[in-house]
């Protein structure tokens, strides 16, 4: 009965400030055996998006296809129905986001931490405890290079735009998030550009271009610039992305090269703007450069391929500048990382083995892994075991999924995870969660349990030297959601999630809710060259606390924000304007920190198969 209280609370609270969100009903893409309603967006899930475009793979003539380039594995996780695991490339542009921090602060479980606009430093939580959230592009793990951020990555600083698909993997003692870079597959030269404005003074400009060739070469570059100014809060500043790629696909075989480089700078920024003592410098300025780059041998499909196999040798690398070059006082942090994966998969069946080799400053570390996975009408099953991650880690996560009917899913999932020194990582830690998903008239109704064994958060050192690691007792929390069509191209969701106590780094409550409008308007457009998306989002976060130093604790108080937007198909032109909190809300969700107000985005996306 407190269960069913607490979860009829966190819904009626959603319902009555709901305002409508970022264009899509969270829909499961990874176990496509249970029917769902027709998403209200265009996202199937596949590997491939590319053909999403003006030309497609039933208009283009066959000798244009060359093989596609190969991709990381991206893992069967078993998950109950009624939200999205996975975006294909029209969905991560379609979904507002503007960086990796702010996608994967949709999925729920996930909590993100803002020191002010997109250039401003962010953490994020799974589960209320920072930093377990773990980041892989094409199978190379993006570990936190950055001191400041103590072990917590910056997720803002992940470039979004550069990417194919993002997929999340929710294991209960952490969420690990797969990147898949992008890719073309016509010889038919592919070209965008992207052109955004609005508040703040941000301007930011994308361009895209991308051909494989007649030997089935590839070549692929991409360019990103922005800028913003903040003046009340300062954190602002500009940065330039930019991604490549170059080798040769044919038949089963991909041999390539893939870089990515982000350079940036942010002004100090400034805390306690509208109360307390003002800080103008709480968060040092920053100069300087992220970038990763790999080479790959890769052979077979790890999607489809009975047998896949894959090396790769990467380097990734920050560094804060003093000047326009890197000299003799800059902080450059380098790291090696090689990763030999092998793959079988049949009857249901899936399993995979990794050894990552890690080398930093003359330190080397081998960290392998075995994952496992089994499934047939009925029953899921899902093994991750790893030794010595990139914290030095062993994790054992297991997740079980029984559909006994088509309309009811039973869900429950186990993590151990075991510090390899207790006394800097803090005691073994353990994490289990149970749910329930009921489908009643095409609506999916989930619920849930989480249980959190006392351990040693990160902390979040990146806003406040001060906000460190701290001992934390035994949690429980209770999830709740609701997904589905309302009528015709009307789509609603909710999730919410609420701890048994307060605890820091961690909101008692939290609660999402967004109600979309898709349409193609096929009745009178037979040619399916329109599209309209319109929603909106409303978030409810509780009562942030964090450690001051001093034995007591600084606290950022709970705050409801609006966010909405539209965007228009033409042909292969995209007209978007994003609106976020345009009710001018004064919101903070790290204490002295304060967001922006009335922020509106507004641009256009246009590609083209020249």
């Amino acid at each position: 009965m407190r269960f069913l209280r607490a979860a009829a609370l966190l819904f009626a609270s959603s319902v009555l400030v709901a305002a409508p969100l970022r264009g899509q009903v969270p829909v499961d893409t990874m176990r496509p055996r249970v029917p769902l309603p027709p998403p209200p967006l265009a996202d199937s899930g596949r590997a491939d998006s590319l053909l999403a475009g003006p030309a497609r793979a039933d208009t283009v003539p066959k000798d244009t296809v060359k093989s596609p380039i190969a991709v990381a594995p991206r893992p069967a996780m078993p998950e109950v129905r009624g939200r999205r695991t996975v975006w294909d490339r029209d969905a991560l542009f379609a979904s507002g986001a503007l960086t990796v921090a702010e996608l994967v602060s949709q999925v729920p479980g996930v909590t993100t931490y803002f020191a002010g606009f997109i250039a401003a430093p962010t953490a994020s939580s799974w589960y209320g405890e920072p930093g377990r959230v773990r980041v892989f592009l094409d199978g190379v793990e993006l570990d936190a290079l950055d001191a400041r951020e103590g072990g917590v990555r910056d997720l803002g600083v992940i470039q979004l735009w550069s990417l194919e698909e993002v997929a999340v993997e929710r294991g209960a003692g952490e969420l690990r998030v797969h990147l898949r870079s992008w890719r073309v597959q016509l010889t038919t030269p592919q070209t965008r550009t992207d052109i955004l404005t609005g508040s703040e003074n941000t301007n930011l400009y994308r361009g895209f271009f991308g051909k494989r060739m007649q030997s089935g070469g590839v070549l692929q570059l991409a360019a990103q610039q922005y800028s913003t100014t903040s003046v009340r809060t300062a954190g602002d500043g500009d940065g330039l992305g930019a991604f490549g790629r170059a080798g040769v696909a044919r038949g089963r075989l991909t041999v390539d090269a893939v870089a990515t480089r982000y350079s940036r700078t942010r002004t100090a920024t400034k805390r306690n703007v509208i109360s307390g003592t003002l800080d103008p410098a709480a968060i040092g300025a920053f100069k300087g450069i992220d970038q990763v780059a790999y080479v790959r041998v890769a052979w077979a499909d790890p999607d489809t391929a009975a047998f896949w196999a894959q090396l790769i040798a990467s380097t990734s690398q920050h560094a804060e500048k003093n000047d326009s070059t890197l000299a003799a006082g800059d902080t450059v942090v380098t790291q090696e990382q090689y990763v030999a994966t092998v793959g079988v998969q049949r009857w249901g069946a899936r399993i995979s083995g990794s050894a990552r080799l890690r080398s930093r400053g003359g330190v080397q570390r081998v960290a392998p892994a075995l994952r496992a996975s089994w499934e047939n009408r009925w029953l899921a099953l899902s093994g991750v075991a790893e030794q010595g991650g990139p914290d030095s880690t062993s994790r054992v996560d297991a997740v079980a999924l029984l559909t006994p009917f088509p309309w009811l899913h039973l869900g429950a999932a186990h993590s151990v995870h075991a510090p390899e020194d207790t006394a800097v990582g803090g005691p073994t830690r353990t994490t289990s969660r149970a749910e329930v998903g009921v489908r009643v008239w095409d609506r999916w109704i989930t619920a849930g349990a989480v249980r959190r064994s006392s351990s040693r958060l990160l902390g979040m050192p990146v806003f406040d030297a001060d906000y460190g690691p701290v001992d934390v007792p035994a949690a429980n929390g209770l999830e709740a959601g609701l997904s589905g069509r309302i009528r015709g191209p009307f789509s609603f969701s909710w999730r919410g999630i609420r701890w048994d106590a307060d605890g820091p780094y961690r909101p008692t409550i939290e609660s999402r809710t967004e109600l979309s409008v898709v349409t193609g308007l096929e009745k009178w457009l037979v040619r399916k060259q329109f599209t309209l998306r319109a929603s909106a989002i409303h978030e409810w976060r509780g009562a942030l606390e964090a450690p001051d130093g001093a034995g007591g604790l600084d606290r950022a108080e709970g705050a409801s924000t609006v966010v909405t937007m539209l965007e228009i198909r033409i042909g292969a032109a995209h007209v978007f304007w994003y609106n976020r909190n345009p009710v001018g809300k004064v919101y903070e969700t790290v204490p002295g920190y304060l967001m922006p107000r009335l922020v509106q985005l507004y641009g256009i996306r246009w590609e083209f198969w020249n």
